[in-house]
């Protein structure tokens, strides 16, 4: 109109409709999928757009008119859902993200296909048992990540999902794909023989395990730079250990919740790690708690010697690194019997420990002061010396047995605690006795110590 006012009655222009596909199918690709699908309904335009959307993603999300409930996803809803979109995506449309986050699937008794709670309607229905809905599950989850990987060729792979307790089994998914860069699986069981190989994965650079169960003979990837191994049980059997290969791995985390530590291969292109080996790690022994051990002539820590028939289970695999974090609780020995071999570590500028570096006289300490010859900042934080579980202490004075040079690059020693106390009076010995001076160490005493008995049951031995 002449005078700038706007008619009422003409309807307003529809701007976003006007956009370019390729732009509505990336905005489309931050919706959950089911939440995409029913942009169908919005006009002409919109009726196929969400079969080209470079996403799959499936995940626990907030509806309602207050945004207060969660999508309510069940074995059954999210079953068919999946199926029928990869089956009605348009063939040969890239996929760059697949992700099938949705925690625990509800009971199928309390929730339809739409999400409705049909128990006051209709009352509990009959259902398959727990390890049934879990091996239907695991069934269709290894048939989404085939099919996610072979034929839409997904660049990043995130799936975490169970049933109940039952985590999904996934020894028979192979994962082969030449366009795959991150893969993120939590919840996951991998139980075989064989090995868990990565390595036809040939564009794979970033790798996440969460919450996993992981009793296999290895765990192989030549092309990883960022593994994460975190909250995972490991075989406890005494006969092996997993054995992890990452040639090409420049970072790491992991973190052993119970069964053997992996035996870590060689990283020579890697710069940092962290390995923390949690109370329910089978390479533990009672005399480091000042305890008679139970099972001496059965307990690797009571035996003299390194740690797996000669050879580092984790030290010589991270031995080229720049940065170190190895914090474990106290009776785990592994650490302590892999400092017998000796392993020099030439590039460390940066390392953190805690307590179990204190056991046999504060060997372990002296082992990283010796063998570390370019050493900056070292950082020793004291998590259990307000715990019943410390009983590590030096009595009388601490006379060196060898004389060496600590590293002249050595500018800071930080010790971390709640409090001081005599174990940090003992530390403080120690360095001084290797020439490390009271101007060289800084102590922090507002350290929170973890708490390592309360963890959800969901993550217990219960957890299949």
């Amino acid at each position: 109109m002449a005078d700038g006012r706007v008619d009422r009655g003409t309807p307003a222009m529809d701007r976003l409709s006007a956009l370019p596909d390729e732009i509505l199918h990336l905005l489309l690709s931050r919706l959950p999928s089911d939440k995409a699908v029913q942009t169908c309904v919005l006009g002409r335009r919109w009726r196929d757009l969400w079969r080209f959307t470079p996403s799959l993603r499936t995940i626990a999300h907030r509806g309602g008119k207050k945004r207060k409930t969660w999508t309510a996803w069940t074995l059954r809803s999210l079953t068919n859902f999946v199926n029928h979109l990869l089956l009605l995506r348009a063939s040969g449309a890239p996929m760059d993200e697949v992700e099938i986050s949705c925690g625990v699937l509800r009971s199928d008794t309390c929730y339809d296909d739409t999400g409705h709670c049909s128990c006051d309607d209709e009352g509990p229905a009959t259902l398959p048992s727990e390890k049934a809905r879990g091996e239907d599950l695991s069934r269709s989850a290894g048939m989404w990540i085939r099919h996610a990987l072979s034929v839409c060729h997904a660049r990043a792979l995130t799936v975490s999902l169970r049933v109940s307790r039952q985590r999904l089994r996934l020894d028979g998914v192979r994962f082969a794909s030449h366009m795959l860069t991150t893969a993120t699986i939590s919840d996951a069981a991998f139980e075989s023989s064989g090995v868990l190989d990565f390595s036809t994965c040939t564009a794979l650079e970033d790798l996440k395990m969460s919450r996993c169960k992981i009793h296999v003979m290895g765990i192989s990837s030549r092309s990883v730079r960022r593994l994460s191994i975190t909250d995972c049980s490991f075989d406890s059997s005494r006969s092996r250990r997993t054995r992890i290969s990452a040639p090409c791995a420049v970072s790491l985390e992991l973190e052993v919740r119970s069964g053997r530590a992996p035996f870590i291969e060689s990283m020579p292109s890697l710069e940092a790690a962290r390995v923390r080996i949690r109370d329910e790690c089978a390479d533990m022994c009672g005399k480091a708690d000042g305890e008679a051990c139970d099972r001496q002539k059965r307990c690797d820590g009571c035996r003299r010697g390194s740690s797996s028939r000669g050879k580092s289970v984790l030290l010589e695999g991270l031995s080229r690194a720049t940065e170190l974090e190895l914090t474990s609780y106290p009776r785990v020995f592994i650490f302590r019997k892999d400092c017998n071999i000796g392993t020099t570590l030439a590039n460390l500028k940066v390392l953190l420990l805690n307590e179990w570096c204190m056991v046999a006289d504060f060997a372990a300490l002296v082992y990283f002061l010796r063998c570390s010859p370019i050493l900056e900042k070292l950082t020793l934080q004291l998590e259990y010396c307000e715990n019943k579980h410390a009983a590590i202490q030096a009595k009388g004075n601490h006379r060196t047995k060898e004389n060496f040079l600590v590293s002249e690059q050595l500018k800071v020693v930080k010790i971390k605690c709640p409090k001081e106390n005599e174990l940090v009076a003992n530390v403080l010995m120690v360095l001084s006795a290797y020439g490390i001076s009271k101007e060289q160490i800084n102590i922090e005493q507002n350290l929170c110590p973890p708490t390592y008995d309360g963890y959800e049951s969901t993550d217990s031995e219960d957890y299949y």
